[in-house]
């Protein structure tokens, strides 16, 4: 019994960590930008509605083309390296760091949707995103793959090592993909290129 109660508070407080992990950046995003939105309406004292919002928006997409004419300069590298050196802050930073280029950046990860069988003797198959076809640097034999399979309602997910048999590229776009396995294989491909074609 003791064992059973033990293995129930280990879930909910891991359970409660990964609500954290998926509450706290997006509640703190939007509670700076609120912040920054008041701040900005305040000192401004105009009465255009919006406005707050419009420079937000227009100070975020400075900071990243400025940020992109950085990336090479010796400067931003050295940013890079010290915070590199950081035991802890390292893993959080470089993880951020490479999920958001795998979204917006230059090295995007997220361009082949696939569909992948993780047990041979099964017919149930999962969509996701082919990442990496090289795996020997985890130690890991040639004929591997790595795929993203995000959860449906969610922007976590699950990486899945394959053999590279067992996936079979989609037809449909990333952002399609991406769409259909979020919103729990609600959204109708089909209805999305209509409306794209219309526009």
């Amino acid at each position: 019994m003791k064992i059973k109660s033990k293995f129930v508070w280990s879930q909910l407080i891991k359970y409660f960590g990964q609500g954290l992990l998926f509450v706290v950046p997006i509640f703190a995003t939007f509670a700076v930008l609120y912040y920054l939105f008041q701040k900005l309406d305040t000192l401004l004292n105009l009465d255009i509605p919006g406005l707050g919002l419009v420079i937000i928006i227009g100070g975020v997409t400075i900071v990243g083309f400025v940020g992109t004419r950085l990336v090479t300069t010796p400067a931003f590298k050295g940013i890079d390296r010290l915070i590199n050196r950081a035991p802890i802050v390292k893993i959080i930073y470089s993880s951020v760091k490479d999920l958001l280029e795998a979204f917006v950046g230059s090295k995007k990860k997220f361009t082949e949707p696939v569909i992948i069988k993780i047990n041979n003797d099964s017919d149930v198959s999962q969509i996701g995103f082919l990442t990496q076809t090289d795996l020997t640097d985890l130690g890991i034999k040639e004929g591997f793959v790595s795929v993203y399979v995000p959860f449906s309602y969610s922007i976590m997910g699950n990486v899945y090592v394959v053999p590279r048999v067992n996936v079979k590229k989609l037809d449909s776009s990333p952002t399609e993909t991406m769409k259909f396995v979020v919103s729990g294989g609600i959204t109708n491909v089909k209805e999305q290129r209509k409306e794209k074609e219309i526009k």
